[in-house]
């Protein structure tokens, strides 16, 4: 009976360690579970009720509040991001820009994403995010599909706390605010960002050059920092890639090339999604920092995993590439690899902040603070802060990195 009672001890300990860690999104989550349903389990049987209850007790606080649910805020400190150096292109030797999780100088990390993100995980103002089907234009076109019109709070919000006497540990980064409400209409978006084959189907149709070709190759994460190799572009990246994996080295002015060239063959109005948009299609409803929730890691996204921590999110095997665009879930929306892979040029041009921002989803190209485009979503190489939701940067249009490629969109066809 002594040997049953242990194996039964036992099978519902790793039970409870499996639902703490899914519950938690945390190994210390799953780990306590074990120990406290072990040592209730134990005491009960001998009857001392109250170790017992003391023990639950003890247990619960242990997974729920210190190491935390699923959205919890238990964080480390602020992570250094890697620095990519000068850059050169079309138009010649500028200044770095910044961008988030993979810029130079150090990530600010706000405490709190949206104000209500430990209240709830969607916003009830918000769109259906049950996805449609897909949509093609063509055999060689990306697929699509419907992103649902709503209404979302984009940006970081201020934590109360960062007034005048703003403690020095909860910064949140100023071009993410100030935090507005934007209407979305509703707009087809890749499910994928653009593939190499997509792309390739392009460049055998109108023999295009991208930038990285004509002029002075790609840059490049090689020993630990950023360096332009004139060798290196779109069909030459300096890791395998499959024809399934997004196209990288290409600027801001090769996808617009791309995406006119999908306008001219279909009669379709192809562009970029704005900043809006692609914030908006990246929450699919969530107010959680990730559209899933809290915390990160390798079997939810493409990131470096080696990089200083970032509310929870977990060490693992780095993979030091691209992934093919189907990889990992796919978002309510019914879109893949919103967070990590590759940083997605959009249409919008360099804002500092969002004081003026549009509110009706649309790309905001006037009053520009300088010659930058906008990427958004992390990459590969990007430190977990640059995955965020709210996290933006901006390059100048003829930049180009083996971290950056870009996702299409158009107008919603009424008559389909």
């Amino acid at each position: 009976m002594a040997v049953l009672k242990w194996l039964v001890i036992t099978l519902l300990s790793l039970i409870a360690g499996y639902y703490g860690h899914k519950w938690t999104a945390s190994w210390a989550g799953g780990a306590a579970s074990v120990a406290a349903v072990a040592i209730i389990l134990n005491a009960l049987v001998n009857g001392q009720w109250l170790i017992a209850a003391t023990a639950l007790s003890v247990g619960f606080y242990l997974v729920f509040f210190v190491i935390g649910y699923g959205g919890s805020r238990v964080e480390g400190p602020p992570p250094t991001t890697k620095g990519l150096g000068v850059r050169s292109g079309a138009e010649g030797p500028q200044e770095p820009l910044a961008l988030a999780g993979a810029g130079t100088g150090t990530a600010t990390i706000p405490k709190t994403g949206l104000a209500d993100t430990a209240a709830r995980k969607s916003d009830p103002a918000g769109p259906d995010t049950r996805s449609g089907p897909g949509i093609k234009d063509c055999p060689e076109c990306p697929e699509l599909v419907v992103v649902p019109a709503g209404q979302f709070a984009m940006g970081s919000a201020v934590p109360k706390s960062q007034g005048a006497t703003a403690a020095l540990d909860e910064p949140v980064d100023v071009r993410e605010t100030p935090q507005h409400r934007v209407t979305v209409r509703s707009f087809a978006a890749g499910r994928y960002a653009v593939t190499r084959a997509e792309f390739a189907a392009f460049v055998r149709a109108t023999q295009y050059q991208t930038e990285a070709e004509r002029d002075g190759g790609c840059f490049a994460w090689t020993a630990g920092k950023w360096e332009n190799n004139p060798k290196l572009n779109w069909r030459e990246v300096g890791f395998p890639q499959a024809d399934n994996h997004p196209v990288v080295c290409v600027s801001w002015n090769d996808a617009q090339a791309y995406t006119q060239w999908l306008s001219t063959s279909t009669r379709k109005s192809y562009r970029l999604l704005s900043e809006s948009e692609r914030e908006y299609a990246a929450r699919a409803g969530s107010t959680f920092t990730f559209w899933w929730g809290e915390n990160l890691s390798a079997d939810r996204a493409n990131y470096d995993t080696t990089a200083p921590g970032f509310r929870g999110s977990r060490k693992g095997d780095w993979r030091r590439a691209t992934v093919s665009v189907d990889q990992f879930e796919a978002n309510p929306f019914g879109l893949y690899n919103v967070h990590g892979n590759v940083w997605e040029w959009v249409q919008d041009c360099q804002h500092d902040t969002y004081a003026g921002a549009p509110v009706d989803g649309s790309a905001w190209t006037s009053r520009c603070s300088g010659t930058g485009r906008v990427l958004r979503g992390g990459a590969w190489v990007g430190d977990p802060a640059g995955l965020r939701s709210t996290s933006r940067g901006w390059f100048t249009p003829g930049f180009r990195f083996n971290a950056g490629g870009f996702r299409v969109a158009r107008a919603v066809d009424l008559k389909r």
